[in-house]
């Protein structure tokens, strides 16, 4: 290492360098709570384990919801939603010091709020029409969300709480707001950011779905390290998710 690349470290919110001496981030206001390169090392491993721990937990209610029969009902499918969301909750404030600043909204701006929108509805109708097209012509299948919940007295609604508002809230505070931060301490932010897309992705199982999750995943992490915060990040995959159910709700509500 030069002498110039010692004076520096790097943000273990943000990942912006910083001066080796500062304890607070200039960039984001950060404590910067790891000073050695032993603690630092000790610190990186039992992050790798801890979010290994949390990602456990996730595939594993995700294959269950999946691939046994047994919890392929909508009342199944909000208790293990309802544990995820539990798990996103605990490790997220399992580091509460770091993570809380990411349930702030510095510089909030209604312009950048509304094109992150846009942009996330735009990226769900490319991605309907593109997976409504593979699904026909390699497929020769019709693959919709509605049927699961159709029959029910409160359809749209039950649709539209799992599939955008709950997904929206908890996966972001899990894997921009949780994982996210975790990778930061461990490598820099490209590679965290493309870790815990690629994650994010897997956890889905779905083969087809790997085309647009992966980046969709890698904007929503670039977007939350940009600016500091879920809240961006929570908008767009709300809109990006509330675009699919409207699709299916003109279709076949």
């Amino acid at each position: 290492m030069t002498e110039l690349e010692s004076d520096y470290k790097y943000c273990l919110r943000c990942s912006e360098p910083i001066a080796s001496e500062r304890r607070f981030c200039k960039h984001c206001g950060a404590v910067q709570t790891i000073d050695d390169d032993t603690t630092s090392s000790g610190q990186k491993w039992n992050n790798i384990k801890y979010a290994a721990i949390f990602y456990l937990f996730d595939i594993t209610l995700c294959c269950l919801a999946k691939f046994v029969d047994a919890f392929g009902t909508i009342t199944w499918s909000f208790v293990l939603a309802g544990l995820m969301a539990a798990v996103a909750i605990t490790f997220f404030c399992s580091n509460w010091p770091a993570n809380k600043l990411l349930l702030k909204w510095p510089g909030f701006s209604i312009v950048k709020l509304l094109g992150y929108g846009l942009a996330a509805v735009a990226g769900s109708i490319v991605v309907h029409y593109c997976a409504h097209w593979i699904n026909h012509t390699i497929f020769s299948k019709e693959l919709y969300y509605y049927g699961f919940y159709a029959g029910h007295t409160y359809a749209k609604i039950l649709m539209i709480f799992s599939i955008a508002i709950m997904p929206a809230l908890f996966e972001e505070l899990g894997y921009r707001g949780y994982l996210l931060q975790n990778m930061l301490t461990v490598t820099d932010k490209n590679q965290a950011i493309f870790i815990t897309s690629f994650l994010f992705a897997i956890l889905h199982l779905s083969f087809l779905s790997l085309f647009w999750l992966i980046p969709f995943a890698i904007a929503l992490g670039y977007v939350r390290v940009k600016e500091n915060t879920l809240w961006y990040g929570v908008f767009m995959h709300f809109c990006f998710n509330l675009t699919v159910c409207m699709f299916e709700i003109f279709k076949y509500g």
